[in-house]
């Protein structure tokens, strides 16, 4: 028998993964899931290293565009390591900041998006 596998996917608006980490790594840690959708990461291009570093996950996010000015924005997720994964494309609209990934799991696969 093939031991089926769940998937166990969250929802997070950290309102910053540059300085909130205590709370995030709290929320990964009691929620256990293997993939984590981020909203407002307010993080920008080159500031990856200002976000937590969590072992056994890697994080794949799309900054707030750089013509909209001020805080706030961005999209990700954190996935474990051993979740694979394909990064979609999509129609691209200045007034919605989005990601979707494939996932497939037990031989099925599934879109999940993250969108603000």
């Amino acid at each position: 028998m093939i031991k089926q596998y769940r998937l166990k996917v969250g929802f997070l608006n950290p309102g910053s993964l540059g300085t909130k980490h205590e709370e995030f790594l709290v929320a990964m840690s009691r929620h256990n899931v293997d993939i984590m959708a981020i909203n407002e990461t307010w993080l920008k291009t080159g500031e990856e290293d200002r976000a937590p570093r969590l072992p056994g996950y890697r994080l794949h996010h799309i900054p707030r565009p750089s013509e909209i000015r001020g805080r706030g924005g961005g999209v990700g997720f954190y996935i474990k390591k051993d979740i694979p994964i394909q990064i979609l494309s999509y129609v691209h609209n200045s007034k919605v900041e989005q990601m979707w990934i494939r996932v497939k799991i037990n031989a099925q696969s599934m879109v999940i998006d993250d969108i603000i």
